[in-house]
Formats: C-alpha cells, sequence, structure tokens
C-alpha cells in the first residue's frame, strides 16, 4: 500500500503521533465504561447520564469564543497543556464522586467544561499546520491506527480491572497516563494564532446563510456522536448484564476487524473526492446505527459494531480530512472557522440531548439509534 511509502513526517506530527498514542491508550480505557460509571452512579438512571452530558455541551457551545480568546493570549501549546491538567483534574473529580454525587458531578463537569474550552480550539488549530493537505487523508489514517492498536488492549485491560478491583484504581492509571502525555505535548512548535472574533460576533457569523450547510452537518455529527458516546456503552452493559470483561471483550474486538479498512480509506481519500466518499460513507454508517436498534445479543453487538466501526471508517477519515482542508481554505481564519465548527457540534449534542430525553420516555431505548441514523444522513450537507 501506498500509505507506507512516500510519505514524511513532520518533527512536530511525529510528536503528535506519540502524543496521540498515548492519549489514545487512557481513553481507550476508560470511553466506553465512563458512560457505564455515571449510570451506575447515578441510581441507574439514564436520563440523569443525559442531563449530565447535555449540560457539558451546552455550556461549551455557549462559551467557546473565550476559550479561543484565552488561547490567543497565552499560545496554542500552553493552553493545550493547561487543558490537559484540566481533564486530570475531571477525573480526579469522578474518583471523588460516590462520596457526593451531586457536588462532585458539577465540580467534574466544570473541570470537563475548562479543558474543551482550552484544548480543543488550540488542538484542532496546530493539527492543520503540522498536516500536509495533499496527504491529510492518509496522515489521519495513521493516527487513527494507533488509536485503534492501542484500542485493541486498552477496553480489555480495563475490563480486568473493574471485574477484579474498581473504578477507583482505573481512574487513577487514566490520570497517570494523560500525565505523561504532556510530556510530547511539551516538544510540540508553538504555533501562533489570534482569534479575531469577538464573542458577539462569532455568534453572527455562525449564523450567516451562506454558513447553514456545514452548520447543519457539523450539528448532525454531534448529535450521531452523544449517542455512540453515551448510549451504546449502556445499552450493551445492559445487555451484557453488567459484565466488564465482556464489554471490554467485544469492543477490542470491534476494533481489529477495523484496522485494515483504515489504512485502505485513509489512502482512498487522497485520490477521490472527499464528498463523493462522504455521501456513500454516511448512508452505510446511517444502515449501521438503524441496525444497532436490532441488537439483542452479544454476537450481534460482535457483528453490528464491526459493521457499524467499518461504516464509521469509511464516512470519518473523508469527513475529518475535509473539515481540515476547509480549514486551511480559511487561511488566518483557522482558529475562528474551528471555533464555528465546535459550537455547532455541540450545539447539536445538547439538541440531540432534549430529544432524547423526551423520546426515549415516550417510545423506547433503542429510539436513540433511529434518530442517530437519521442525523448521520445530513452530513452530505458538508
Amino acid at each position: 500500500m501506498h500509505l507506507f511509502k512516500r510519505l514524511q513526517f513532520s518533527p512536530d506530527f511525529k510528536l503528535l503521533c506519540v502524543y496521540h498514542t498515548i492519549v489514545s491508550l487512557a481513553s481507550g480505557m476508560i470511553g466506553i465504561f465512563l458512560p457505564i460509571f455515571l449510570f451506575q452512579e447515578f441510581g441507574y438512571s439514564v436520563y440523569l447520564v443525559i442531563v449530565f452530558y447535555m449540560a457539558g455541551y451546552a455550556l461549551y457551545a455557549l462559551l467557546v469564543p473565550f476559550g479561543a480568546m484565552v488561547m490567543s493570549k497565552i499560545g496554542l501549546k500552553r493552553s493545550m497543556m493547561t487543558g490537559r491538567a484540566f481533564i486530570i483534574l475531571f477525573y480526579l473529580s469522578l474518583y471523588f464522586l460516590h462520596s457526593n454525587p451531586l457536588i462532585f458531578a458539577i465540580l467534574a463537569n466544570i473541570n470537563l467544561l475548562i479543558f474543551r474550552l482550552v484544548y480543543w480550539i488550540p488542538y484542532h488549530t496546530s493539527f492543520v499546520e503540522f498536516t500536509d493537505g495533499r496527504h491529510r487523508g492518509r496522515q489521519m489514517a495513521w493516527l487513527a491506527i494507533l488509536r485503534y492498536l492501542v484500542g485493541i488492549g486498552a477496553p480489555l485491560l480495563a475490563g480486568l480491572l473493574l471485574t477484579s478491583y474498581s473504578f477507583n484504581l482505573l481512574f487513577i492509571l487514566v490520570m497517570v497516563i494523560l500525565a505523561f502525555a504532556l510530556i510530547p505535548l511539551s516538544g510540540l512548535s508553538d504555533v501562533k494564532a489570534r482569534f479575531e472574533y469577538s464573542y458577539f460576533q462569532t455568534f453572527r457569523e455562525l449564523l450567516k446563510k451562506k454558513n447553514r450547510r456545514w452548520r447543519m452537518a457539523y450539528a448532525a455529527d454531534g448529535g450521531q456522536s452523544m449517542v455512540g458516546v453515551m448510549i451504546w456503552p449502556i445499552f450493551i452493559y445492559q445487555i451484557l448484564e453488567g459484565q466488564y470483561l465482556a464489554v471490554g471483550a467485544v469492543t477490542a474486538l470491534v476494533v481489529i476487524g477495523s484496522i485494515t479498512l483504515q489504512l485502505f480509506i485513509g489512502e482512498y481519500t487522497d485520490k477521490v473526492p472527499k464528498k463523493r466518499l462522504i455521501k456513500l460513507g454516511s448512508f452505510i454508517y446511517a444502515l449501521g446505527w438503524t441496525a444497532k436498534a436490532f441488537v439483542a445479543t452479544a454476537f450481534q453487538i460482535f457483528v453490528v459494531g464491526t459493521f457499524h466501526s467499518l461504516a464509521s471508517i469509511m464516512l470519518r477519515t473523508p469527513f475529518d480530512a475535509y473539515y481540515y482542508d476547509l480549514s486551511t481554505d480559511r487561511g488566518a481564519y483557522i482558529d475562528e472557522y474551528t471555533v464555528l465548527r465546535e459550537i455547532s457540534l455541540h450545539t447539536g449534542r445538547a439538541l440531540m440531548g432534549i430529544l432524547l430525553l423526551i423520546l426515549i420516555s415516550l417510545v423506547s431505548f433503542q429510539i436513540a439509534f433511529v434518530l442517530a441514523a437519521a442525523v448521520s444522513l445530513l452530513l452530505n450537507l458538508l
């Protein structure tokens, strides 16, 4: 495959790969289990879990411009490192959640909000600078492959820890791993960027008619991703009757089936118009969401999960690469465009949360997957 040939990585991109791998280990260990932990701590109420996520998304969507302003003052690298410190504090808050669920849930959401505000805008802005537009699809494929390779063992390890010990040990390990991630992050070049919009100008720009299509596409992306991050883990936890190791094992098996296709799609993304791949990928991805509504056994979780993961690769690789291409086309306004995208993305997540609160109580848990399938088709608007 040409993915392995004629592709030179800059020193910054190599550091980004190391950093991404370390962070992926932590997120792979905690990612699928975090909503399950909250589900348990909130008295097995999916509605309280939705409120927890939805509140954080809504506040972030409203405050994103302030995070970009902070980035302009302290620089991209320092802003990202500050964000990483607050995500460690987020997990520390969860460590103490059982002692006072209300207080520490609020504190956890505040730490998570600050992390998002000072981390994601400089991260995406730096990523545009550290990748090559001609080979961005393959470079993104490399990062995804590293995440998948780590993702094979991470959920299994977490499942074993949770079976033998508790979430507290898992939180400690995740915090230690994230602390190590600061080392390669500190070595990145400190790219300079200045956010030019005022707070209200940001929202005026977002609401312009010319931005309507991609605004809706990013909102749809946020909406469907909320279902994947929050509802799907709780759903499979219930099907597998609370067996942590089984949850981790099924997650790992799904990852194994995804790696080869990621290599192929990454290279194909650089050769074929990305919008054509997005159109095909969003249709297949929507089918995957629909299939999840009918899952009832561990084997079905594996089969449908693998299919949906492959569909996600077909969609996400060109979709994300196209986003970075659009950011590059904005020239000096990369960070401004990123802010508008983040607002749209998290507004979509908050709106999906409202719909879930209403419809799950009126219909069933599976309605979340039908909603995700419907909004996935809107990604074609990008």
